[in-house]
C-alpha cells in the first residue's frame, strides 16, 4: 500500500506508543524512493515525530530510517541562494514585466552588501534597531510580504524548515515555526524568527523588493522607466521616503530619478544617493 499521509496515520495510530518508531522504520523501509518523494508535509512530520518522539531514545535503526527519508523526500535543502528565493518571487508574479526584468539575485546580494556597509556600531555589536538581518528589513515590511506573498512564503518556508529539520535529526525545530499537533509549518508572526533560516530571509528580502518595485512603477506612471522605478524602489527600501518626496516636490518631477538625485545631492544626501547607485546597476 502506497504510504500516503492517511496510511501513515492509520499505521502509526494502530501501533503501541513504545513501538511507533519501529512502525515508522517499516513504513520507510517498505516504500520506494518515488513514494517517499511524494509524501506531503503531514506524512513526513508524522514519520519524523515517530522516529524521534521518545526523549533520549534514538536508535541506529531510527537513524538509518531517517537517512532514507532525508535522501528521498521532496523537501531538499536549498543550495543556491538567493537565486532560488528570487525565482520563486518571479514565478509568483508571472504577469509583471518589471519584476521579471528588474528583480535579480544580484540585486538582493547588492542590498546585503550596501546594508552591511552602513551598519552602526551598535548593530555590528548585535544590538538591533527597528530593522534587522542582512537586508535590514523591519516588521512592517515582513507583514506586507506575509500579506502579498502568503502562499509562496508558506510553501517555501515549509521546504526550508523541513529540510533543515531532517538535516539536524533528531533535534526538533523551533515550535514557533513547526506545530507537531497539526503537523504543519507555521509562518512566524515575528520577522526575527525568519533570520534563523537564511534562505527564507532571502525570499522575504526579494519579495519586499518586488513589492517596492511594483509600487514605484505604478506611482511613477507609464512614462517612468523600469530602471528608474527600481531606483525609487531601492531608495524607499532604504527608508528614504520622506527625503525623496521632498526632492520631488522641490524639482516638480514625480517621475524621473535624475532630477530627484540632483536635488538629493544638493541637499547633502550623498550617502543615500551612493546607496542607490551601489544597489541598482
Amino acid at each position: 500500500m502506497v504510504p500516503n499521509t492517511a496510511v501513515i496515520i492509520q499505521r502509526l495510530d494502530s501501533s503501541p506508543w513504545i513501538r511507533r518508531d519501529n512502525e515508522a522504520q517499516k513504513i520507510i523501509r517498505e516504500a520506494a524512493p518515488d513514494e517517499l518523494r511524494y509524501l506531503d508535509v503531514g506524512g513526513v512530520l508524522r514519520l519524523y515525530d515517530a522516529l524521534t518522539g521518545s526523549p533520549g531514545v534514538y536508535s541506529a535503526r531510527d537513524a538509518a530510517a531517517m537517512r532514507a527519508l532525508k535522501a528521498h523526500t521532496q523537501f531538499q535543502p536549498v543550495l543556491k541562494t538567493p537565486d532560488f528565493g528570487v525565482d520563486l518571487v518571479k514565478k509568483a508574479r508571472p504577469d509583471s514585466p518589471i519584476i521579471q526584468s528588474q528583480l535579480t539575485p544580484d540585486l538582493v546580494t547588492r542590498i546585503y552588501a550596501a546594508e552591511k556597509k552602513r551598519l552602526s556600531l551598535l548593530e555590528r555589536a548585535g544590538i538591533d534597531g527597528a530593522t534587522i538581518g542582512r537586508g535590514q528589513v523591519g516588521q512592517s515590511a515582513y507583514d506586507d510580504v506575509k500579506k502579498r506573498f502568503k502562499i509562496t512564503l508558506e510553501a517555501y518556508l515549509t521546504r526550508v524548515v523541513i529540510s533543515e529539520m531532517l538535516q539536524n535529526a533528531p533535534r526538533r525545530p523551533l515550535m514557533n515555526v513547526l506545530n507537531f499537533n497539526t503537523h504543519k509549518v507555521v509562518i512566524p508572526q515575528n520577522y526575527g524568527t525568519i533570520l534563523s533560516y537564511p534562505p527564507a530571509e532571502d525570499f522575504v528580502v526579494a519579495a519586499y523588493l518586488a513589492i517596492r518595485i511594483t509600487d514605484a512603477a505604478t506611482r511613477g506612471g507609464p512614462s517612468r522607466s523600469a530602471k528608474d522605478a527600481t531606483r525609487f524602489a531601492v531608495a524607499l527600501y532604504h527608508g528614504m521616503g520622506a527625503m525623496v518626496m521632498a526632492a520631488q516636490a522641490a524639482v516638480k518631477d514625480g517621475t524621473n530619478w535624475a532630477p530627484v538625485e540632483a536635488e538629493l545631492l544638493r541637499q547633502g544626501h550623498r550617502d543615500e544617493v551612493a546607496y542607490v547607485h551601489e544597489v541598482v546597476k
